[in-house]
Parts: C-alpha cells; sequence; structure tokens
C-alpha cells in the first residue's frame, strides 16, 4: 500500500503535469517550471532557463508590481504567501496562482506558484523533488536526469578547475583538477583564502573583483589571473565566479598554454618586425575591388606617414607617387590581375617631408577556388640606397674608364714629348762624336751643346711633373712651412718667364703690393704654383696679347690673380684641365706641347696649404686663374 505521502506526491504529479507551475530562488531566479508554464510564459525549456530573472517576466494584476528597475531582490521582497493573478500569453490572459514560500532541505527559501484548481498539491514535496534532481530541469524528467555519483564521475573527468567559498573568499570545497594544476594537497587548500593562491602582480585586481561579486553589486563576474603553483610557479587562469544562495561558484580554465602560445606568437612578430626594418622593407595585401590596403608597421616608415594619421588606400598610396611612375604601378596591377601571373617593379615615391625614395614592389596572386584573382600581396623594399650604390658604381666605372683614357692620351702625349728633345739629344751627340764639322772648336758646336742642355731641361721637367703628380696622388708630398715673401717670389717668377714672353711677342705684366706681403709656406711648391701658371697664360696665348699677374693682401688669406688674353677653355672643360693628364684638345690636333699636368699639380699643391683654386674662362676671349692662400 502506498503511504499518505507518497499519495500527496502523486496528486502534486497528476496537477504538475496538467496545470502551469513554477518555483524562485531567493534571488529571483527560476528554479523549476514545467511545459505548461513555458508554453504560457514563452519560456524555453533549456537548463540555462534558470538564470532568467523573474522580476523580468512575471506581470501581476494587482496593485502590487514588481520593481520599476527590475532589480530582483526587491521584488522578491514584495511577494509574500497567497493567492494573485497573472497576467500570461501574448494576450495578457488572466490566470490567478498560489504562492507558498517553502524551505528547503539544504536550509534554501523557495517561492513556489501553482495555478489554482480543485487539486491543492503540497509545496514542500515540489521543493524535495527539485532539490534530488540536482538542475533546473523538470523534476518529472528526473529520471532521465544523470544521478549525483554519475555526475561526480564526469567532474572528476574534466580539465576544469572548480570550487566553492563562502562570502568572505575562503575555499570551501574543491575538486581535483584545481589542486593538480596548482599542486597543491586539498588539505593545503580547504579553509584558506583564495587571494592567498593568486599571484601577488594581480591580487589588487581579484581583491576588487570577489568584493563586488560578495558584496551583491553583481552576481557573475569572469576576469583572467596568475595563480601561484606549490612549486612557486604561475599558471595563467580564466575564472568564472557566480554567488547563489552566499556561496561562491567558482569555475576556471587554465589557459597558460595560450598565453605562452600568444607570447610565442608576439615574439615572432617582434622578430618579424625588426627584420623587416632592418632590410626596409614591409608586406601588404589588397582585396581586389576594395578601398583600404592592409600595411605592415615597416611600411609606414618607408613612406614616411604616421600610422596613427594615415589610412592605406589606393587614393593615399597614390598621392605619394611620383606621377611618372603611377601609369606603371597601375599597369603592372592590372597586368597581374588579368593575367594571373606574379610581377615586380620599382617606382618613386615622394614622402610628406619632401624626400624622394626609390621603393622595390613585388607582388603575388591570390585565388578563389574557381580560379579568379581575388587579392594581391606581396613586399615593398626602400631600395633607394641600393640605387645611389649602383649610382656610385656606375659613376667609379666611368671615372675608371676616363683614367684609363686620360693615361693612353698621356703616354701618347709623353711619347710625342720626350721624342722630340731624345731626337735632338741623339742627333746632336752624333755629330759632335763623329765631328763631322770639324774639331771640337767649331763656335757652332756650342750652339748644338746649347740645344743639347734645352731638350734635355725639358726633359727633366716632364720628369719632375711626372714624379711630383705620383707624389701627390699617394699622398707622400710633405710641405716644408717657412714664412717666405710672397711679393718677392712673384717679383722673381715675373723676371724669369719675361724671357719665354718676349720669345712669344707678349707683355707681362705684374700688379704687386707696395709692402711686402708675408705667409708660411712651402717655398718649391709656392714657386711651382706660379711659374705653372704662368707658363701656361703665356704658352696659350697669341702674339700680342698680355698676361697680368695680380698679388692681393686680403688679411687671413692672399690672392694671386694670373689673367690672360689666350684661346680660352670651354666651358664644359673648365673641370676636365684640372684633372691629371688631361687637355683641352687630343695629342694630334693640339698645338701646344705639355704633359697636362701643370694644372692639376697647381691645384693640389694648392689644396695641400689649405687653399682654393678656381678657373674663369670664355673661349675666344682669354683665361683667369685665381689662388687663395691662408697665411698659416
Amino acid at each position: 500500500m502506498k503511504s499518505a505521502t507518497q499519495s500527496s506526491e502523486a496528486g502534486i504529479i497528476r496537477a504538475v503535469k496538467d496545470e502551469p507551475r513554477f518555483a524562485l530562488n531567493a534571488l529571483g531566479e527560476f528554479v523549476f517550471y514545467n511545459p505548461a508554464f513555458a508554453q504560457l510564459a514563452d519560456l524555453p525549456m533549456q537548463a540555462e532557463r534558470t538564470r532568467v530573472n523573474a522580476a523580468k517576466i512575471l506581470k501581476f494584476s494587482e496593485q502590487m508590481t514588481p520593481s520599476a528597475d527590475g532589480h530582483a531582490r526587491r521584488f522578491m521582497d514584495q511577494i509574500s504567501s497567497g493567492t494573485y493573478t497573472l497576467l500570461c500569453g501574448p494576450k495578457d490572459s488572466e490566470i490567478r496562482f498560489r504562492f507558498d514560500w517553502v524551505e528547503g532541505p539544504n536550509g534554501q527559501r523557495y517561492l513556489v506558484a501553482s495555478a489554482a484548481n480543485d487539486v491543492v498539491p503540497d509545496p514542500s514535496a515540489v521543493v524535495r523533488q527539485i532539490a534530488d534532481a540536482k538542475t533546473g530541469t523538470d523534476p518529472f524528467a528526473a529520471s532521465a536526469q544523470l544521478r549525483a555519483e554519475e555526475l561526480r564521475q564526469f567532474l572528476e573527468m574534466s580539465d576544469d578547475l572548480m570550487c566553492t567559498m563562502d562570502s568572505n573568499g575562503g575555499i570551501l570545497r574543491l575538486n581535483r583538477a584545481l589542486c593538480g594544476h596548482l599542486g597543491y594537497e586539498p588539505a593545503a587548500m580547504i579553509g584558506k583564502m583564495f587571494i592567498d593562491f593568486v599571484d601577488p602582480a594581480d591580487r589588487t585586481a581579484v581583491q576588487g573583483a570577489l568584493y563586488n561579486v560578495c558584496s551583491g553589486d553583481t552576481l557573475s563576474i569572469s576576469f583572467e589571473c596568475r595563480m601561484r603553483t606549490e612549486s612557486a610557479d604561475q599558471r595563467w587562469v580564466t575564472w568564472n565566479m557566480t554567488l547563489s544562495a552566499g556561496v561562491l561558484h567558482a569555475l576556471g580554465r587554465d589557459v597558460t598554454h595560450v598565453k605562452t602560445h600568444e607570447a610565442e606568437l608576439m615574439r615572432r612578430e617582434s622578430q618579424l618586425s625588426e627584420a623587416q626594418a632592418l632590410a626596409h622593407m614591409g608586406h601588404w595585401r589588397w582585396d581586389v575591388g576594395a578601398v583600404e590596403v592592409e600595411w605592415s608597421s615597416e611600411l609606414y616608415n618607408i613612406f614616411g606617414v604616421d600610422q596613427d594619421d594615415f589610412m592605406p588606400s589606393m587614393d593615399t598610396i597614390n598621392a605619394l607617387v611620383h606621377r611618372r611612375d603611377l601609369g606603371r604601378l597601375y599597369q603592372a596591377f592590372q597586368r597581374a590581375i588579368i593575367q594571373q601571373n606574379d610581377y615586380d617593379m620599382d617606382f618613386r615615391i615622394q614622402r610628406p617631408d619632401g624626400a624622394m625614395r626609390v621603393i622595390r614592389c613585388e607582388g603575388r596572386c591570390e585565388m578563389d577556388a574557381d580560379g579568379e584573382v581575388i587579392a594581391l600581396y606581396g613586399i615593398m623594399q626602400d631600395i633607394t640606397q641600393q640605387k645611389e650604390h649602383e649610382q656610385a658604381l656606375r659613376e667609379a666605372k666611368e671615372s675608371a674608364e676616363n683614367a684609363y683614357a686620360s693615361k693612353s692620351r698621356f703616354l701618347a702625349n709623353m711619347s710625342h714629348e720626350l721624342r722630340t728633345p731624345l731626337n735632338a739629344i741623339i742627333g746632336f751627340s752624333d755629330l759632335i762624336e763623329k765631328q763631322m764639322l770639324g774639331p771640337l772648336g767649331n763656335e757652332r758646336y756650342l750652339d748644338y751643346v746649347g740645344a743639347i742642355r734645352e731638350s734635355g731641361q725639358h726633359l727633366l721637367d716632364l720628369i719632375s711633373d711626372i714624379l711630383d703628380m705620383s707624389k701627390i696622388e699617394a699622398g707622400k708630398y710633405e710641405l716644408t712651412l717657412e714664412s717666405i715673401n710672397l711679393t718677392q717670389a712673384v717679383r722673381a717668377v715675373t723676371q724669369m718667364m719675361e724671357a719665354r714672353a718676349m720669345d712669344g711677342k707678349l707683355t707681362l705684366r705684374a700688379a704687386l703690393p707696395d709692402m711686402d706681403v708675408v705667409l708660411s709656406a712651402d717655398r718649391r711648391a709656392v714657386k711651382q704654383i706660379l711659374l705653372n701658371l704662368l707658363s701656361n697664360a703665356i704658352k696659350f696665348t697669341e702674339s700680342g696679347g698680355h698676361v697680368d699677374i695680380v698679388l692681393e693682401d686680403s688679411g687671413d688669406a692672399v690672392t694671386v690673380r694670373v689673367t690672360d688674353t689666350g684661346i680660352g677653355i670651354p666651358a664644359h672643360k673648365i673641370a676636365d684641365v684640372m684633372k691629371p693628364f688631361e687637355q683641352v684638345s687630343n695629342a694630334f690636333t693640339r698645338r701646344h706641347e705639355g704633359s697636362g699636368l701643370g694644372l692639376a699639380i697647381t691645384k693640389d699643391l694648392v689644396e695641400l696649404h689649405g687653399g682654393q683654386l678656381q678657373i674663369d674662362s670664355r673661349l675666344g676671349e682669354g683665361t683667369t686663374v685665381t689662388i687663395r692662400l691662408p697665411r698659416r
């Protein structure tokens, strides 16, 4: 025979199956409702329904109504045991419900409501069945629910970290996963404060989170922190905590491996960024038809724009591209999309600061499943320095080729210059040796001896120039500085060159200051500078012209200016005549002898003294050579 309690619960079951029925906890959350009420109130029948706030669902027809702000606790405080009319369904149908406050086996209070009918069930029996079910699902499906032992087995198999705490944050119970991850024995954690196992660096933030949920400001909270293990290591854990009936339920997940992977990813991204910065290279991606272009951080540096202010797009990038290269850039992109092939090209950009840079762009095509190009991606590299080096190499190559050609011309010149005096030396010496004109007492031999001396002196001058040029280029020409009277030096050199000027029917004039000009310099080098300047002026001035040398004292420096009315130098050749072995005309068309070293040696000797040489000339009108020497 069935007991009275069993008969009563059987009646409850019949009533609950047929009539709308639900139960709320003290927090105003649904802990149970049956299918009839779920259909009536349009509520889901999933397990998550226990989190539904009743204050936002129930509508009373009586003057007593839920609080305007929907606060669950204030809403529950207004309801006492008794009968109320609820407005249910889309048409707000009026249904009478009886409400009863019942204390459950665990000491928690529940508010049980059922539609008023002839069968009056025992609310305590419903609460007992809710407690036995352990979930918020329909108690009449309890036979289908997992048993407590089965739930414990599954919980122990889980890697999730679980514990319960009192309102002060003291640990009440925990699972094996929590002990296993942190390395503590259960006895070492039970009764201890949760905050004691948090890494000191995160304790302040965690204390604030626990205070908010324990004080009732919020019913649940999520945060991430580092937990201190028994071996003093750190484990990153993401926690979800909910306060229910004064007990804080904590569910955590160890995300240390995720943090490790994130740190490794960040390290590799940092290495990639550093490598791109060293190579002045960045990567990009453009979805065909899109406005914006994806850029890596280094591209902002290459283009000289601010990452916070500049939005890379086809328009903004094109605005920086040199207008002469813009068409080629468009064509390269179009060919890549149409022909579906890789490409590379160089183009110039002008950065906002005005600097011009050369960019190497290499791109690839990304295809979809149908073989259509959906995106272009690749790298851009600043190759400005590389282009400058290539230009420098080309110029160096051209310079080497010019130097080689100059030396070839020099050898041609020297063969001509050396052949003439040597022929004279050999010819006249042969005549003297054979005494073809009689004994040596003949006066004509004296003329031959003079010719031999002049030819030998000319040859000696050429060889001296070559030696001087070689010393200067090798950096072995040493100055012997002394105090010299430049006025007397100019006067002496002018007198030495008067005979040659007279032979060429030229007027040689010197304009000297009244006071002697004294400076510290190498006497031999200064004399050679003056002789080279006057010799060139006389050599390249036609008969009837004049050559002037002017000495000026300008304080810290002295200026010597040599002006002639000679053939002049073409403007494009002025820079060349100061290079070694260079002359205005070639070895076959020139009308004036010389090695082409005079001006080059003069320029180097002036610069060795810290001075400057300048040439001003007009073809057919004459040349002015100005040197400026510091006093010290």
